[in-house]
């Protein structure tokens, strides 16, 4: 019999492939991650209360009502905010002139037209959400340029109205930003809160310009009439803790993004710790809102960045401190006395066996170990005596499974401060991660020892 050369080699070929491609889909395939030096910034998210400077101004007649200011405009001491028209009919003369097509004069024109370059100018796909707020001031200046055109156009007759006192100008008394809201929390002070303010279920908001009506005592709109403002939370004693001894904190609104510095003070009613912040700018923005949400930029955490899905736990046994000693021989090695259990309940004479301390807590003198032949139900003999200790205790170490060497090996961490996707671990922890170790990127995926495919 002749053995064909090329016959063989083939075979051999094809055995060779078919066992890689067995190995390729049997084997568990880990994605790494590269230790890298890192910092993320520490921010915590907290809804406050707006307490401002904030006078209501009342009507003193019924009648229809119209408005010639947008809402959250900064008003001069003598604006004209909106008219009360007793018998309406300079009212449906006003609504009547409005619809006239050639009411905006050249001046309001080009306002307009500039607001709408400025905006497309600074437009950006990843914040279109600012339409609507643009949409909103937009339809203001509308309102408010043919509204003031209506009412010059009709001024003969509302000349008359004035003086057979049927038509009535509300001016601002003050300046100040116009709100045109009421929600009964306008003389709110910050030594006046309660828990029950936080309660968002119980808030009652009413917009003055629904009706197109008013009756004599009822509510025009408001004037926000102080720049500083301030804005109050609940907060927990780790948040009291971390602002103890600070003054100023960086806040961010998560409206629109935009970041402020603000002075703060913590005070406590009632068991619960508020923390009051204070600001001299910014208030416009929000003049709309009574509640508004917030970011406090308390500061950046730096050390090793890792990703949380790499993150495991691993159990170890613990043994109190006095347990262990030191091996014969030049080596001095630490370990321990052990006496192992058979399976019929028997123990084998005591031996040394090295130990690896992967954890040690000093106040309550115990040690972690993790060794593949001490087991549970094992006894520990004392340096020097006779009493003996039973492994049973187990406790569990956070760490990551470093892939350096091609097989899965714990390393214990020690974290400072994570976020949704990242964790800051201290650099420098015994039996820890260092600066470009590979670590397993799924850490429940792998098991200590295990070979590694990347």
């Amino acid at each position: 019999m002749h053995l064909n050369i090329g016959v063989i080699v083939f075979l051999f070929i094809a055995v060779y492939f078919v066992f890689n491609i067995y190995s390729f889909f049997t084997q568990v395939h880990i994605s790494s991650y590269e230790v890298e030096q890192g910092t993320i910034e520490v921010n915590t998210s907290y809804t406050g209360l707006i307490i401002r400077q904030e006078t209501v101004v009342y009507a003193a007649q019924s009648g229809k009502l119209d408005y010639y200011l947008k809402d959250s405009t900064k008003a001069g001491s003598g604006t004209l905010v909106c008219s009360v028209d007793e018998n309406g009919n300079i009212s449906e003369r006003l609504n009547q002139q409005s619809d006239s097509s050639a009411i905006l004069s050249e001046e309001n024109l080009n306002d307009i037209q500039s607001s709408i370059r400025e905006y497309a100018k600074s437009f950006r796909n990843d914040s279109y959400y600012t339409t609507y707020t643009f949409k909103s001031d937009l339809s203001g200046r509308l309102m408010e340029a043919m509204n003031l055109s209506a009412l010059n156009a009709i001024s003969d007759y509302t000349d008359y109205a004035k003086e057979n006192q049927t038509f009535h100008l509300y001016h601002a008394k003050q300046p100040g930003i116009v709100a045109y809201y009421t929600d009964g929390l306008e003389d709110m002070t910050a030594n006046a809160v309660t828990q029950d303010l936080f309660d968002h279920s119980k808030y009652h908001k009413s917009s003055l310009k629904t009706e197109g009506t008013v009756e004599s005592g009822q509510p025009l709109y408001k004037l926000l009439t102080d720049e500083n403002w301030q804005i109050i939370t609940p907060i927990d004693a780790d948040m009291k803790e971390a602002m103890q001894d600070g003054e100023v904190v960086e806040i961010k609104f998560k409206e629109d993004n935009m970041t402020a510095w603000a002075n703060y003070e913590i005070i406590q009613k009632a068991g619960q710790d508020y923390l009051i912040l204070s600001l001299r700018n910014c208030m416009i923005r929000y003049a709309h809102k009574r509640y508004i949400d917030i970011n406090i930029m308390l500061d950046q955490q730096s050390g090793l960045k890792i990703p949380n899905s790499s993150i495991t736990t691993k159990d170890f046994e613990i043994i109190p401190d006095e347990y262990f000693t030191t091996g014969n021989g030049t080596s001095n090695q630490t370990g321990l006395l052990v006496e192992h259990r058979n399976e019929d309940g028997t123990y084998q004479d005591a031996e040394f066996v090295p130990a690896t301390v992967y954890y040690h807590l000093e106040d309550e003198k115990i040690s972690y170990i993790s060794q593949s032949n001490i087991q549970r139900g094992d006894l520990i003999v004392m340096p020097g005596g006779t009493q003996r200790y039973e492994v049973s205790k187990i406790g569990k170490l956070k760490g990551v499974y470093n892939i350096n060497k091609g097989y899965a090996v714990f390393r214990r961490i020690d974290e400072i401060y994570h976020n949704d996707h990242y964790t800051i671990v201290k650099a420098g922890t015994e039996f820890g991660i260092m600066l470009y170790d590979h670590i397993a990127l799924e850490g429940e995926m792998i098991e200590e020892d295990q070979m590694i495919t990347l």
